[in-house]
């Protein structure tokens, strides 16, 4: 089973005409959406992608919660191992997009206490096939929580996969660097590569990472595509041209089909067109969670673009 740690919150998708909105101003709402977001956006499309996925974290015993729960169960996600703190408050997001697809984020907490890992999730890690997690965090134990994960997994053997992602503001990210050294794969984009190590660009951050526990660092470039560097080789792929309707959740989206592929051994061109095919399928949609890429739509973008598919799940 792949395991999905942390960064369990719900997703408040709020499509706009565009930005600014403005106080006393009333602006019609094209679009309502309330779903999984976070890190279970990762669960989602790696679910669809084939793959046996579990979440494992702390929710509040709240509407956001029963709605995350409820959201995972319907995309055949295990929820064995998300613990609920009926006292604790579910993170929520609140995304606006306008017409231009691009996103502003409003950020709920919540009220979470959990920093440690659980006696069932350490027994989970050590028998995982894959453990991923981000580097957002909603409450002072999440850091903790993460690296304690992430050193029973490289213990017992098991990959791990990081996506440092911008982080939360309200947390001090020292502990991004300590976790990234940890990953087995690591995910991000330029900015948030080059960021783990103080004055150094994205290529030449993800030589140091692979000096060390890395094997593959994937740099994220948005509309130019993304680059996926080997200790021993580098492969800059260009994006599929697609309109942009909502970037959300096109980061989580290849980060899923990367991991698909680092597991099924995938080629690195494979591995390189399936991630870009992944998040070019979700930016063509509005929302994230449930309207996320299905497997028929990812695999659609890479015939499209006379790429071979035959590596997917039927």
């Amino acid at each position: 089973m792949i395991l999905i740690l942390g960064d369990l919150l719900v997703d408040l998708s709020l499509r706009i005409a565009g930005f600014p909105v403005r106080a006393e101003e009333m602006q019609l709402l094209e679009g309502l959406d309330l779903g999984p977001g976070g890190a279970a956006n990762v669960a989602i499309v790696a679910a669809r992608l084939g793959l046996d996925v579990g979440c494992m974290g702390e929710i509040g015993g709240d509407l956001f919660g029963r709605v995350l729960l409820d959201g995972l169960r319907q995309e055949a996600i295990d929820t064995a191992r998300v613990h609920v703190n009926p006292a604790g408050r579910t993170p929520v997001a609140g995304v606006l997009v306008d017409a231009a697809g691009e996103p502003a984020y409003l950020g709920f907490p919540g009220q979470l206490s959990l920093g440690h890992l659980l006696p069932a999730w350490q027994a989970a890690i050590a028998q995982a096939e894959a453990l991923f997690a981000d580097g957002w965090i909603d409450s002072a134990g999440g850091a903790s929580l993460v690296l304690e994960g992430f050193r029973a997994a490289r213990a017992a053997g098991v990959p791990v996969f990081f996506d440092p992602g911008p982080g939360n503001p309200r947390h001090r990210r020292d502990w991004i660097r300590q976790a990234a050294d940890l990953a087995t794969v690591v995910l991000g984009t330029e900015a948030q590569i080059a960021a783990l190590f103080d004055g150094l660009e994205a290529r030449q951050a993800a030589a140091r990472l692979l000096a060390g526990n890395a094997r593959l660092v994937v740099i994220k470039r948005g509309a130019r595509g993304s680059l996926l560097v080997q200790e021993d080789r580098a492969l800059e792929a260009p994006a599929f041209p697609v309109q942009l309707v909502d970037a959300t959740g096109a980061g989580d989206s290849l980060d899923a089909a990367i991991l698909f592929g680092v597991l099924r051994e995938l080629p690195l061109p494979d591995l390189a067109d399936l991630g870009n095919a992944a998040g070019a399928a979700k930016v063509e949609k509005w929302g994230t969670g449930h309207h996320l890429p299905t497997l028929a739509e990812i695999r659609q973008v890479l015939m499209d673009n006379g790429r071979a598919a035959a590596y997917l799940p039927e």
